[in-house]
């Protein structure tokens, strides 16, 4: 197989780069920064070969349909299975986590409430309706200091006391609370939670800062909870107790302790000194072996239920790697079938490339495959005029597209400053070839000749239409006439020219700046409209369009103008616009917009009368071609 030009380039890159690092260490026996440079350049044209030796190899591999099917059903088969892992393994270690940490809290609770029930030696704290400490004893919690949380804790919650972590106990029907210190060594409470949760457990306070991209944990403990930053130098807890007649750590990922959950509380009497505190977290830990967790989730008062529910677990998992192995077989089975069949219809089909026809498979399968033969047998049959009916086609195309480039060079710029006025125009054919016509010319004596009009029909014809006109036109402007007699001789060339069939309207405005009076032509156009301080005008002057009959004359009217006014020329495309549910865009909804946005300028008010239609139609493609022009007036 012949190597790309490309290829070929990093190659001679990389075999120069890598030679000039070897003599330049030779030469000066050190690395230097010509030699770094030199070394760089040869590893990175290395990565890009070994990318392009990759896909090479990926091609060769799936080229033939056998080893394609089989590489699919391998990424679709296979490869899910280790991700599948992972998914799970991740999954069983936060609910195992969520569960430590819910379990942690809730003997913590069940300690608290123990001691009080016990009637063991505990300080007490009582509030007052103010919200502050009536009698307290313990003396870092003073009579009259602010406790709030002495008339909310709805169960045990933590408190701080420096690097102390004291559980308060709430009495019912009381602002009274009992506290226990967790911190104290001397105390049996963590003791208890750890023999009550058989973890080994540990408790801590800490800061938490909050900042925008997480929360923080300051901690003196080398140990991170999972979605918080710990920041330390590690250390053991204050606080960290193994529980009582426990067999001793196992190894192995099934009976070592590596699982570790924590939970974290806000203490109730946090305080934040700084603008991004969180206030003080207390930090209950445990951590366990996957063993022990599986013994409590399954957990039942005769052992032998547990061992039931492991070996039906263990039993469907089996029998559903057994189906999937077995479907995964019958899956190869099929692809060779399938890789047979393709094989006949790809030796055809180079056949038919080398320009033989005759070539036919004639399979008799009756699955798919073989429909997909008899299928190409026809094809071969009419290939030759396929080939000669695309041909045409493509001519055509290219044709088609010529005239339409042709069509928009013939139209002037969208937006354009010319004498007197400024012109604002959107042209939205509905197909290849529009049927639409706007023009700005100047005129003799400083006048500027405005138009606009609409070809019926589409296609080639249309669009020679719209070309014939514009060059009368500008010519018949370009030598003086202008009104009602240009509209005459425009009609008697449109109907010499053209059928019935085909006809055009037209509206033209012919505008003297000096006096801001304008002439007004109409052949069957839809009015124009002027948009002044806030009013909206139908300019109207009712007639039949160019084209239909010979000999016909056409209403004209002068106009006064004044500074700034808009003049909103368009094409019934805008009027007949239709939604979902049949309904026109309409007169009323276009004269809406022209009066709220009319004071906006001619830009803004486009937009605006855009961005209606739009909403109004929806997705529903144009039925008609689009043209808007307006015209600021100075």
């Amino acid at each position: 197989m012949a190597l790309r030009k490309s290829t070929r380039i990093w190659i001679a890159v990389f075999v120069a780069a890598a030679g000039a690092s070897v003599v330049f260490h030779l030469v000066h026996g050190e690395e230097g920064c010509l030699a770094g440079i030199f070394a760089a350049v040869a590893a990175a044209a290395c990565l890009v070969l070994l990318w392009r030796a990759a896909v090479a190899a990926f091609r060769l591999i799936v080229r033939r349909t056998t080893l394609r099917l089989a590489f699919s059903y391998f990424l679709i088969g296979i490869v899910p299975i280790p991700l599948l892992a992972v998914m799970l393994l991740l999954t069983s270690y936060i609910l195992a986590y969520q569960f430590m940490a819910n379990r942690l809290r809730r003997e913590i609770t069940a300690v608290g409430e123990w001691a009080v029930a016990n009637g063991a030696s505990l300080p007490r704290v009582t509030g007052d309706a103010a919200g502050s400490v009536d009698s307290s004893e313990v003396d870092w919690l003073k009579h009259g200091d602010k406790a709030p949380w002495l008339g909310e804790l709805a169960r045990p919650g933590f408190l701080a006391n420096g690097d102390q972590v004291w559980l308060a106990v709430p009495q019912k029907g009381s602002r009274s609370v009992r506290l226990l210190n967790l911190s104290d060594p001397s105390k049996p409470w963590i003791q208890e939670l750890a023999d009550r949760t058989g973890y080994e457990t540990s408790i801590d306070i800490e800061r938490e800062t909050r900042r925008k991209r997480g929360v923080e944990i300051s901690t003196t403990r080398g140990t991170q909870a999972p979605g918080v930053q710990v920041k330390g130098a590690g250390g053991d807890a204050s606080v960290s107790r193994t529980p009582r007649d426990a067999p001793p750590p196992g190894e192995g990922a099934w009976r070592g302790h590596w699982v570790r959950a924590f939970y974290l509380e806000t203490v109730a009497n946090a305080v934040d000194t700084e603008a991004e505190s969180g206030g003080n977290v207390a930090i209950l830990s445990g951590k366990t072996s996957p063993e022990t967790i599986a013994d409590q989730l399954f957990e039942q008062g005769v052992a032998e239920i547990s061992k039931i529910f492991r070996i039906a677990d263990l039993a469907v998992g089996g029998l559903l790697l057994l189906v999937y192995l077995t479907a995964l077989a019958i899956a190869f089975v099929l692809i060779g079938s399938i890789a047979r069949n393709v094989n006949k219809l790809t030796r055809a089909t180079q056949a038919i490339a080398k320009g033989d026809f005759s070539v036919r498979i004639h399979s008799k399968s009756r699955d798919q495959i073989g429909d997909l033969a008899r299928s190409f047998d026809g094809m071969a049959a009419s290939m030759q005029t396929l080939l000669a009916d695309t041909a045409a086609k493509q001519r055509l195309e290219g044709e088609v597209a010529t005239a339409r480039t042709i069509q928009r060079k013939l139209l002037p710029a969208a937006e354009a400053s010319v004498d007197g006025l400024d012109v604002h125009v959107h042209f939205g054919p509905a197909d290849e070839i529009g049927g639409d016509y706007y023009d700005y010319i100047a005129a003799p004596g400083g006048k500027t000749v405005v138009a606009l009009g609409d070809v019926s029909g589409h296609g080639l014809p249309t669009g020679l239409l719209v070309a014939m006109v514009k060059a009368a036109l500008a010519t018949l402007v370009e030598t003086g006439h202008g009104g009602a007699e240009l509209f005459g001789r425009l009609n008697e060339l449109i109907f010499r020219s053209t059928d019935p069939r085909h006809y055009m309207t037209l509206t033209t405005l012919t505008y003297e700046a000096g006096r801001r009076r304008g002439l007004l032509t109409n052949a069957g156009q839809l009015p124009p409209y002027r948009v002044a301080s806030g009013r909206v005008e139908a300019l109207s002057l009712p007639s039949f369009p160019l084209g239909l009959f010979s000999d016909r004359t056409f209403p004209e009217r002068e106009f006064d103008f004044t500074e700034g006014d808009l003049l909103v020329f368009y094409t019934d495309g805008f009027i007949e616009a239709f939604d979902g549910n049949e309904e026109p865009f309409g007169f009323e909804r276009f004269e809406a917009v022209l009066r709220e946005r009319g004071g906006e300028g001619a830009a803004a008010l486009r937009g605006a009368l855009l961005s209606a239609i739009a909403a109004h139609t929806g997705n529903r493609p144009a039925e008609d071609d689009r043209t808007l022009m307006i015209v600021t007036l100075h």
